[in-house]
C-alpha cells in the first residue's frame, strides 16, 4: 500500500510515525580510558563506560507518551526528614514541660516558639509526601493511557519532505498538532508540558 502524501504528493519520503520513531534511536556505549585507582600497597585499574539512548529530534517529537518519572526521591526526602521533625517535636516538648511561662501569654508565645521548627519539618514531610502521591497518580494516568494513544498513534504516517503528520486521506498536520491529538487520545494532554 502506498500512502502519499497530502501536501507534496509524493511516497518516497512518507514513513510510518512508528517507524520513524523507532529509527530515531540509537543505543549507544562509550567506554572511556583507563584510570589507576591505589589500592592497599597496590593500584586498580578501572575502566569507565557508558550506555545510553540516542533521540533525534524527530523521534522524541513523536513520542506517543509522556516519559515516566520517578517520585522515589520525594519519598525518601520525606521519610528522611520525619527524623529531624521528631527531633524538633521532642525538643519543644522538653523544653515547654521545664521552662513554663508565669503568665498565660508567655505560654502562648513559648507554644508558638516551640512549635515553628516542629510545624516547619513536618509541613516539609507532607509537602514530599504529597508529592510522592501526586507523581505516583499522574504515572498510573499515564499508564492507563497508552493503549488508546499508540492506537491512534499507529495510524498516522509523517512526510520527511513536508516535516508532517497524516492520516490517510486527511490533511498534514505538524508534529506539534498531532502529538496534542495523540495525548488527548491517551487522556494525558494536560498533564505535562513538553520538555
Amino acid at each position: 500500500m502506498e500512502i502519499a502524501c497530502p501536501q507534496c504528493a509524493q511516497v518516497d519520503q512518507v514513513q510510518s510515525v512508528p517507524a520513524v520513531f523507532q529509527s530515531g534511536q540509537t543505543t549507544y556505549r562509550v567506554r572511556g580510558g583507563m584510570t589507576a585507582i591505589p589500592a592497599g600497597d597496590g593500584v586498580v585499574y578501572t575502566a569507565t563506560a557508558h550506555t545510553g539512548v540516542s533521540v533525534t529530534a524527530t523521534a522524541a517529537s513523536l513520542n506517543p507518551y509522556p516519559v515516566s518519572r520517578g517520585g522515589g526521591c520525594f519519598l525518601a526526602l520525606a521519610l528522611v526528614l520525619l527524623i529531624p521533625a521528631f527531633v524538633f517535636l521532642a525538643f519543644a516538648n522538653d523544653v515547654l514541660d521545664e521552662n513554663v511561662a508565669p503568665t498565660a501569654d508567655g505560654r502562648a508565645a513559648q507554644y508558638v516558639g516551640a512549635s515553628i521548627f516542629p510545624v516547619g519539618a513536618f509541613a516539609l514531610v507532607a509537602l514530599f509526601a504529597v508529592l510522592f502521591v501526586l507523581r505516583m497518580r499522574r504515572n498510573a494516568r499515564v499508564r492507563r493511557g497508552i493503549p488508546d494513544a499508540l492506537d491512534y498513534w499507529r495510524r498516522a504516517w509523517f512526510c520527511h519532505r513536508c516535516g508532517g503528520v497524516f492520516f490517510p486521506g486527511g490533511e498534514l498536520m505538524s508534529v506539534a498538532t498531532f502529538r496534542g491529538q495523540v495525548w488527548r487520545a491517551g487522556d494525558y494532554a494536560g498533564l505535562t508540558r513538553r520538555r
